[in-house]
């Protein structure tokens, strides 16, 4: 079986290369590209929503005096947990995009960092109202 699968050499796009989907398309190829545009959508998406959350914190707590060490934490807990989960998707999606040969419209990493977002607040509000 021949490979018709012809990826253009050094032809990375530069991120974000969001584009409007009558024109011209950009395409990732290589795992690293994938996995690079998968990252930083998710971190974005997590930073966010973490950062949201902690701000609101810090406004219910700030009488307290190390209360301006909420945000920062849940910042950090978003970096981590971001990027855990982007690495586990952004290979995922790269190695399923290559075996079956196919390039990776760029819109791709940011719904699956929309998508991991959207999930992460769908667990949030699971665990909340269990609490209470």
């Amino acid at each position: 079986m021949a490979n018709n699968f012809d990826i253009p050499s050094n032809n990375s796009p530069t991120w974000p290369s969001l584009y409007w989907p009558f024109n011209n398309a950009n395409y990732l190829y290589q795992a690293n590209d994938i996995w690079r545009f998968t990252t930083i959508w998710t971190l974005i998406f997590f930073t966010s929503i973490y950062g949201f959350a902690g701000l609101w914190t810090w406004i219910i707590f700030r009488k307290y005096r190390w209360s301006f060490l909420i945000p920062i934490g849940f910042v950090i807990i978003a970096l981590l947990t971001g990027f855990i989960n982007s690495v586990i998707i952004g290979y995922i999606l790269a190695g399923a995009y290559n075996i079956g040969e196919l390039p990776m419209s760029v819109w791709i990493p940011f719904l699956w960092g929309l998508i991991q977002a959207f999930l992460l607040l769908i667990g949030c509000s699971a665990t909340f109202t269990s609490i209470l």
